[in-house]
């Protein structure tokens, strides 16, 4: 933006401003530079983390593998025992030999995978279990070749017997203890990722929103060193304020499609990687792998959603509006139209009560606030129940404006949390529960407070919700 002199040379005063101004503007572009790299090495970061989640599946697994290895080379070694004492044919001591020889090295191999103090107490008491088995065949087998009944009536006391039963809960124990393990190490991990997937939309967003107010400060700043500089005429002034005015939308709108482009490249990175990952090493990841991918492109999407609603409520705050007349009915049909995939998906009832007065207003900002109530009324409903949506509109007097209400029986808002929800990135669920962004309602708090209206609603838990939007009534 060029700012008019009147004087020949510029004054003192304003090279001082001037210095103010391009500190001021490289200050915050620094800071959106940090904080899109701090983005960046977040999400790098919540990618490390998922690999040690599968480091840690895969530990598990050959953990649970040696474990049934040992307990299969028991019963092999106790199976061949008995078929000997039993026939007396030497085949069977073959297995029964292998079998002795290799459970003490699984054992070893198993001792050495466990990292868990409390798993490595358990293998280290199988041990003992293990060698006092292996003892009582051998010696069995020892006693056969001298006496054979009393061989048999060795093994008749059922000491092993009850070795066996001793090893096999053991082991069961152990098993379901490691299953535990595993349950509660994905669970470490998986909030582990969804908080520095938080993190990194929080950090990405502060970096938008630095940069917005960073283009805003520049913008301001200019028009007072404008207003201090330029002393003359009332007419000239106002009409170089306004084209600095223009000069600074179009300068913010392009700082914004800048930030937007650089915060989407690496989401839209992050869902190509993700994509290329689950088709060409789907099957060596395996199921829980491919729920990772599916995780990190959902996450990426959440994010790509939260940019474009942030930059929509920004553009409410500085675009410059025409009012005119705007027919309610015609601007309810119009959004229901657009959302009728939505509405037949879920099977809601949606109920318009006819006729509607008009409304001095912007038609688009009418209806991106009608699709935002109705879009919230549609998806804040108990599981297992088809929304019910009611639109009516009333007008209460004359000079009084026209409140438009969408009512639905949905999951309702407790009264301390009324007033807050219209605030941006206010939730009171979680996005598993109820998916969106938390900018929804505060959009709808922008078009009201820009048309000269106010919104609201009244609400209890379980008893549905009545949104209101005022909304200045048509005067012919």
């Amino acid at each position: 933006m060029t700012i008019p002199k009147e004087h020949p040379g510029p004054s003192p005063s304003s090279l001082g401003g001037g210095h103010r101004l391009r500190l001021t503007g490289g200050a915050v572009a620094a800071l959106s530079s940090v904080l899109l790299i701090v983005t960046a090495l977040l999400l790098n970061l919540n990618l490390l983390r998922l690999r040690e989640a599968r480091g840690l599946v895969r530990l598990t697994n050959e953990i649970m593998r040696t474990s049934a290895e040992v307990r299969t080379q028991v019963i092999k070694a106790e199976t061949g025992q008995r078929g000997f004492l039993l026939t007396a044919e030497g085949r069977y001591l073959a297995p029964y030999e292998e079998a002795a020889a290799r459970i003490g090295s699984d054992h070893a191999r198993l001792v050495a995978l466990v990292l868990d103090p409390e798993q490595k107490r358990r293998a280290v008491a199988l041990g003992a279990l293990l060698d006092a088995k292996l003892n009582e065949l051998r010696q069995t087998l020892a006693l056969y070749r001298l006496d054979r009944d009393g061989a048999l009536a060795l093994v008749r006391t059922d000491e092993g017997q009850r070795l066996s039963e001793e090893i096999r809960a053991l082991l069961d124990e152990f098993d379901n203890a490691e299953r535990q393990l595993l349950e509660e190490r994905t669970d470490v991990q998986d909030d582990r990722a969804e908080a520095l997937t938080i993190l990194a939309g929080t950090t990405g967003m502060l970096s938008l929103m630095s940069a917005l107010l960073g283009v805003g400060l520049i913008r301001k700043q200019r028009q007072e060193e404008q207003l201090r500089e330029v002393n003359a005429g009332l007419e000239r002034r106002v009409t170089e304020r306004t084209a600095s005015l223009a000069e600074a939308n179009q300068e913010l709108d392009a700082f914004a499609h800048t930030v937007s482009h650089d915060l989407r490249a690496p989401l839209r990175a992050m869902r190509g990687y993700a994509a290329a990952l689950e088709e060409d090493f789907g099957e060596a990841i395996g199921k829980e792998g491919r729920q990772y991918v599916g995780r990190i492109r959902a996450a990426a999407e959440r994010m790509d959603s939260l940019v474009e609603d942030i930059l929509t409520y920004s553009r409410l705050a500085r675009e410059d509006i025409r009012t005119g007349r705007v027919e309610l009915e015609g601007a309810v049909d119009a959004v229901l139209e657009a959302m009728a995939p939505a509405v037949a998906e879920t099977g809601a009832l949606v109920e318009v009560r006819r006729p509607m007065p008009a409304v001095r207003a912007q038609g688009a900002m009418v209806r991106q606030a009608l699709q935002n109530l109705i879009g919230n009324a549609l998806k804040f409903t108990p599981p297992g129940k088809a929304p019910v949506v009611r639109v009516r509109a009333e007008t209460r007097g004359e000079g009084s404006p026209v409140r438009l209400w969408v009512e639905d029986e949905g999951i309702g808002v407790a009264a301390t949390h009324q007033e807050r929800i219209f605030a941006p990135f206010e939730r009171l669920h979680g996005r598993e529960s109820y998916p969106g962004t938390g900018i929804g309602l505060a959009i709808v708090s922008r078009v009201t407070e820009r048309l000269g209206g106010a919104c609201g609603v009244f609400s209890r838990p379980d008893g549905g919700s009545r949104f209101w939007m005022d909304l200045p009534a048509w005067k012919d």
